[in-house]
């Protein structure tokens, strides 16, 4: 079948787990389909990574994403479409229409769904369920002077997800709580979940160094507003807590006015993450309180064996016992309790981080999830 990816990032490796997920899954439906694919692009670079793609798909196009800021006072519409609406990107999906070489559409992120076009197979992937992500923004600041626009930007983004995640043929989420939130709106639509997987050969941990010494860690992107809340709470409430212990922070866009004491260190942007994991002194910790989705960043800890303290909402995802393949915290006293237990056992870290790569070789290497992403797209011919 011929299948049109649209995504909204550039779909590489090395850049966010989104990218990750997009990037196999094209790779992965390649093997029996032909696949093009439109990305939208913010610069040059971004332009030149999405290259690579074009070796395990037919063809990729890049389309500079221009978004219009005009006010829309009226809109019912989220900000989230008029930012991806621009025209080059519609003007590149109907020339493949018009090739007539689409049998399956397949939208990734909730800001594609405006590309949709009736009478074609079509499945969005929901990274994340945006609506939900509102909905905790608004219950955060309910109280304050912003309450009232969190609550139209509620509003606005659930009537806006609701209706376009109706109008697809299949909807794909990553993690079963996010397919239980949209399917409670939205009771006969194909909602299903598919986690994100992992490169099994590439991430294979490390031979145990315990001469190393410890060091907390914690990977993200910085524009996303859970991993700043997560590094926050890091900075402020336990890394004084435990001042001969180096706390790293990986990642683009950290702000500049974060100075933490003299054991933080944000050293940027890191291309090859999986060298941050070097097990058993490797505690990754992920204080995530907001957000939906699932977590690249916990999958490539726990595929590197190395012992992980996060939040329930962090553990979304996953199926995760407490103490057995991950230790759950809620609070800046549970979170240094369990890294104060990790610190005193090299045993214990060892056990997490073997049960942690236990877990992933069983449930998340993209060859285990092959044939679930194959046949959503393959059902398009059992439909037609």
């Amino acid at each position: 079948m011929n299948i049109l990816m649209l995504t909204a990032y550039p779909p590489v490796l090395h850049m966010h787990g989104g990218g990750v997920r997009m990037y196999h899954n094209i790779r992965i439906l390649s093997r029996r389909h032909r696949v093009r694919v439109i990305s939208f692009v913010e610069n040059d670079e971004d332009r030149e990574r999405l290259a690579a793609v074009g070796d395990i798909c037919e063809a990729v196009t890049a389309v500079r994403r221009v978004p219009d800021f005009r006010p829309h006072w009226l809109s019912l519409n989220p900000f989230l479409v008029r930012e991806f609406s621009t025209p080059e990107m519609y003007c590149a999906v109907d020339d493949e229409f018009r090739s007539g070489r689409v049998d399956v559409l397949q939208c990734e992120y909730l800001q594609m769904a405006q590309f949709r076009r009736p009478g074609t197979f079509s499945i969005l992937t929901a990274h994340e369920a945006v609506s939900r992500n509102y909905w905790e923004a608004f219950a955060r600041d309910r109280f304050s002077g912003d309450g009232a626009r969190r609550f139209y930007r509620w509003m606005q983004m659930m009537r806006y997800e609701v209706l376009e995640t109706r109008k697809f043929d299949r909807v794909v989420t990553m993690t079963a709580e996010d397919a239980s939130y949209l399917k409670s709106y939205s009771p006969s639509a194909n909602i299903r979940a598919i986690p994100i997987g992992i490169d099994l050969d590439h991430f294979t941990p490390f031979a145990a160094d315990g001469n190393r010494p410890v060091e907390v860690v914690f990977v993200g992107n910085f524009r996303h507003s859970p991993n700043v809340e997560a590094a926050s709470f890091l900075v402020r409430y336990i890394a004084p807590r435990f001042p001969e212990v180096k706390f790293n922070f990986p990642g683009s866009h950290a702000p500049p006015e974060w100075i933490g004491g003299a054991n933080v260190s944000f050293p940027g942007y890191i291309a090859e993450t999986r060298d941050l994991y070097r097990r058993p002194n490797t505690i990754v910790m992920a204080p995530l309180f907001s957000g939906t989705g699932q977590r690249v960043k916990l999958l490539e800890a726990f595929g590197m064996a190395c012992p992980v303290v996060t939040t329930p909402v962090g553990a979304m995802g996953f199926p995760i016992r407490n103490g057995e393949e991950a230790i759950i915290a809620s609070t800046p006293d549970e979170f240094s309790a369990a890294l104060q237990r990790l610190l005193m056992s090299a045993d214990l870290r060892r056990k997490l981080g073997e049960q942690a790569r236990r877990m992933i070789e069983e449930r998340f290497g993209w060859e285990c999830l092959a044939e679930d992403l194959l046949g959503v797209v393959e059902e398009a011919a059992v439909s037609g």
